[in-house]
C-alpha cells in the first residue's frame, strides 16, 4: 500500500538572533491511508515543527528545510505556492492548536470556511454555504444556521475548536493534520472534541497525524505512535506496544511520569531530571544522554543508523542493533 505521506531525513533549522536553531533533525516517517499515527512528546520536542513542515507553513526566509516530504505522491519542498494553495485544505489539511490565533478575527466563521469551499471546488455561493452549514452540524456544534454568522471571539473555546474542525474538514481532505487540538479544552469536552474527530476519521476515510503530550490521548486515537525528544524521532512502532514496552530511556521516563489508574494520590510521580538541550548544534550523539540513568561512555559517540521501514524501532545504542 502507498503510503499517503513519505518523510525522509527531514531537517529544519531556523535562524535566530544567537544562530541557527536545529528544531528538527534527521526525522523519518510515514503515513498509510486511513491509519492514525500519533506524535508524543514534551512541549518543544518539535512535534508542531514538523506538522507545519508537511504543509510548509514556516516563513520562507527563516527556514530552512532540507530532506524529502511527499504527500499524496506530490513532492512537497519543491512545489510553487500555486500548487501548494491547492494542496492544503484539499488533500491535506491541519487542525491548530489555538483557533482563535487560526480564524482571522474580522470575518465570520461561516464566511471563512464558504471561501475554502468556493476556492477549491468552484461551487457557488449557495452551494458553499450549504456545505458550511453541514459541516457546523456535523461537528455538532448548536444552533449551526446562526454560528454562521458568528465572529471567533463570540464563540467558546469548544465551539471555536469545533468550528476549526469543520474548517479543516470543509473541502473533505485525505489527510488530517491536528496539532494538540484538545490542550485547551476541559475533560469533558477533550472526550467529545476526541470521538468526533475518530467518528469523522471513518466517515471520510481519512488518514491523520495526531500531536500530543497527553499519553491517555495517543492510547484513545493511534495506530502507531512516534516519540520525539529534542527534534528527532527517539522511537516508533504500534501504539500499544510502545506505551506497555517502552524500549528508549527517554519514551520510559514520560511513561513513568503519567498518572495511572489505581496508583497511590500521595506518592511523587518521578521527574526525569536536568532539561532538554537548546537545539544551538547539529547532534549527531544522543541528545537524551545527559539525562539518561543509563548512559554509557558510547552515548557520546554518533548514533547508528536505524532501519525507518521497520515496524518497531529505537533509537538508542541499546536497542539499535536489536
Amino acid at each position: 500500500m502507498t503510503p499517503l505521506i513519505e518523510v525522509k531525513k527531514l531537517n529544519v533549522t531556523f535562524q535566530g538572533e544567537e544562530g541557527p536553531i536545529y528544531a528538527v533533525q534527521d526525522v523519518s516517517f510515514d503515513l498509510a491511508p486511513g491509519e492514525t499515527l500519533a506524535l508524543l512528546g514534551e512541549s518543544g520536542c518539535g512535534k508542531s515543527v514538523t506538522m507545519k513542515s508537511l504543509m510548509r507553513l514556516h516563513p520562507e526566509h527563516k527556514t530552512q528545510i532540507s530532506g524529502q516530504i511527499q504527500v499524496a505522491g506530490q513532492d512537497l519542498l519543491s512545489m510553487k505556492s500555486s500548487a501548494l494553495s491547492k494542496l492544503r485544505g484539499k488533500t491535506i489539511s491541519m487542525v491548530f492548536q489555538e483557533p482563535m490565533l487560526a480564524f482571522d478575527p474580522v470575518f465570520t466563521i461561516g464566511d471563512q470556511i464558504i471561501e475554502a469551499v468556493r476556492r477549491h471546488e468552484g461551487c457557488s455561493q449557495a452551494d458553499a454555504r450549504q456545505r458550511a452549514l453541514e459541516m457546523l452540524e456535523r461537528v455538532r456544534i448548536p444552533s449551526a444556521a446562526k454560528r454562521l454568522k458568528a465572529y471567533p471571539h463570540e464563540m467558546s473555546g469548544g465551539m471555536r475548536q469545533r468550528a476549526m474542525i469543520a474548517l479543516a474538514l470543509a473541502c473533505r481532505p485525505q489527510i488530517l493534520l491536528a496539532d494538540e487540538p484538545t490542550t485547551a479544552l476541559d475533560a469533558t469536552v477533550q472526550i467529545q472534541v476526541l470521538l468526533l474527530l475518530k467518528e469523522l476519521q471513518r466517515e471520510l476515510g481519512m488518514s491523520m497525524i495526531f500531536v500530543t503530550h497527553d499519553v491517555g490521548v495517543a492510547i484513545e486515537v493511534a495506530d502507531r505512535t512516534a516519540v520525539m525528544y529534542a527534534g528527532r524521532i527517539i522511537e516508533q512502532g504500534p501504539v500499544q506496544e510502545v506505551l506497555s514496552h517502552p524500549q528508549h530511556p527517554y519514551t520510559q521516563g514520560l511513561l513513568a511520569a503519567t498518572v495511572h489508574p489505581g496508583m497511590d494520590r500521595h506518592q511523587p510521580l518521578p521527574a526525569i531530571p536536568g532539561s532538554p538541550p537548546q537545539l544551538l548544534r547539529r547532534m549527531e550523539d544522543c541528545a537524551f544522554a545527559p539525562r539518561c540513568p543509563h548512559a554509557q561512555e558510547a552515548c557520546s559517540l554518533p548514533l547508528p543508523a536505524v532501519d525507518h521501514q521497520a515496524a518497531r524501532w529505537s533509537r538508542c545504542i541499546a536497542h539499535t542493533s536489536a
